[in-house]
């Protein structure tokens, strides 16, 4: 096989596995009012990428909820939502074998009852990551690539309690600093690649309430990531992966805030089609399980996103890498 097919469909494999689960991450947005796992965006760069930029839109609407006790309800006749991001990110080459990312989303939120309706957005929590990888896929027969995930979130959008509109539709971000952590897996076999990534999120406490302040201190989260892509020798690739996340009881003033523990899994396919060796159109669809037990505290949604990647080549580096 010649140098460019394999460098195209390394390329898709890459940047479609990441924005599958990035895609994935974000299919919660909205509902858990912060930026997904935090360490995961679509512009992963293959091993011959110095640079990559793009643009993703997401649409989701609300189909129902979990309660507490994990069960699945319905959305109420006449009650909707429908969450809308637009999101810029860029990553760029830092050494051999790390990079750097940044993702900056806008949001809107669109919410509806029997007797009104409203609609809010602004800018959402910007979100920057770090990937080291100490092994690449293949580098060893029988160790997996094994990278190191790193990343902050931001409070620089609008939370909830900040909300100035009557169904919080202004909301946009979590209001607290988040810092994640993880590490990654990955193998390919043929035109396929596996992976496999575990990941952790710590959250700063906040001040909750305006006349009497309450000290409001989110759990720990933790997210498993599971994906498998396979890359046609055209440069196309198709993805599936899987994102469950868990986080126990909140706390306020130091006190457990019981049946207030979330999780949920999402589910999405993508597909990332070459326009040229340095452009790609990527799209995605995802579904929170509308299942019981499958979720907790967590609306469910069915969401699509769209979008173009650009990358830079390492050209002469790219034989060193």
């Amino acid at each position: 096989m010649s140098a460019r097919p394999h460098r195209g469909r390394a390329a898709a494999l890459a940047g479609l596995v990441c924005a599958a689960l990035a895609t994935a991450s974000s299919a919660v947005w909205a509902q858990a009012c912060c930026a997904g796992t935090g360490a995961v965006t679509p512009a992963r760069l293959a091993l011959h990428e110095d640079a990559a930029a793009g643009l993703q839109l997401r649409a989701a609407t609300v189909v129902g909820s979990h309660s507490a006790s994990a069960e699945y309800v319905p959305a109420p006749p006449g009650a909707g939502e429908v969450d809308l991001e637009q999101s810029l990110y860029g990553a760029v080459r830092v050494l051999r074998r790390g990079q750097l990312g940044a993702l900056l989303p806008l949001v809107q939120t669109f919410r509806t009852t029997p007797t009104r309706s409203e609609a809010g957005g602004g800018l959402g929590d910007i979100n920057v990551s770090a990937r080291y990888d100490f092994l690449r896929a293949r580098e060893s027969a029988l160790v997996p690539g094994i990278a190191a995930l790193a990343g902050v979130t931001l409070p620089t959008g609008r939370s909830a309690e900040a909300a100035t509109k009557p169904f919080a539709t202004d909301a946009t971000g979590l209001g607290a600093v988040q810092v994640t952590g993880g590490v990654a897996l990955e193998q390919s076999v043929g035109s396929w690649l596996f992976g496999a990534s575990a990941l952790l999120a710590l959250r700063a406490p906040r001040e909750v309430g305006a006349v009497t302040p309450v000290t409001l201190s989110l759990a720990p989260q933790y997210s498993a990531l599971l994906s498998a892509a396979y890359a046609f020798d055209s440069g196309a690739a198709v993805a599936l992966s899987t994102l469950f996340t868990f986080e126990g009881d909140a706390s306020v003033n130091g006190a457990t805030a019981r049946e207030s523990a979330r999780r949920w899994i999402v589910a999405s396919a993508s597909l990332a089609w070459p326009v040229t060796d340095q452009l790609s159109v990527l799209g995605s669809v995802s579904l929170n399980p509308p299942i019981s037990s499958l979720g907790m505290n967590q609306t469910t949604t069915l969401g699509a996103t769209l979008g173009i990647r650009a990358t830079e080549k390492c050209g002469r580096r790219s034989a060193r890498l």
